[in-house]
């Protein structure tokens, strides 16, 4: 027999969790094996459940739980989310049909990553500011290695001069991002 409920807790039994949920009332509680997907496992927070009955009446088995759906998702799409303890979302992962794959959280960390990621727009104007600077230094001493001759001016006057170039703060440490590492 097909049954809801309202999830109260859960604990880890013989390597599977086990859902306990209230059914009737107050003092109908019961107890079931968390059934998911293969390569899933969850604990729900303020959730419905679905339970099944087996036919052996001992294994009862809760086979998903009821949750306000994602209006963003377009047909074919998926949305893998946690939660905190008070049931709000905190972090999702949305399976796009145009193959995007999109992550909504505070950090996201590649295990076994080892080098940090950068934020291209920031390294690019670094890299700019830097470049810049680099060639106006250039051009400022062509103009001036081009004016020079060697044992002094053909003319009466200065010797031509080297202008002063600027230095760069040019600082890709801005471009670091520490909470994705790749490999």
């Amino acid at each position: 027999m097909n049954q809801v409920g309202t999830y109260i807790s859960s604990v880890i039994e013989k390597g599977f969790r086990r859902l306990k949920f209230r059914r009737f009332g107050r003092d109908d509680i019961m107890t079931a094996y968390l059934g998911t997907a293969f390569g899933e496992d969850y604990v729900p927070v303020n959730a419905k459940i679905v339970q099944i009955a087996t036919t052996n009446s001992s294994d009862n088995i809760v086979i998903c739980t009821v949750r306000k759906a994602d209006d963003t998702l377009n047909k074919g799409e998926k949305v893998l989310y946690s939660t905190d303890e008070n049931g709000n979302i905190k972090t999702r992962i949305y399976l796009r049909n145009n193959g995007d794959i999109e992550v909504k959280g505070n950090n996201l960390v590649i295990q076994d990553g080892s080098d940090f990621a950068v934020r291209y727009s920031a390294l690019e104007s670094e890299f700019n500011e830097l470049k810049g600077k680099f060639n106006d230094l250039v051009t400022k001493y062509n103009t001036f290695a081009a004016a020079y001759v060697p044992g002094g001016p053909a003319t009466q006057g200065l010797p031509p001069t080297m202008q002063q170039g600027i230095a760069s703060e040019a600082n890709i440490t801005l471009t670091k991002i520490e909470t994705i590492k790749v490999p």
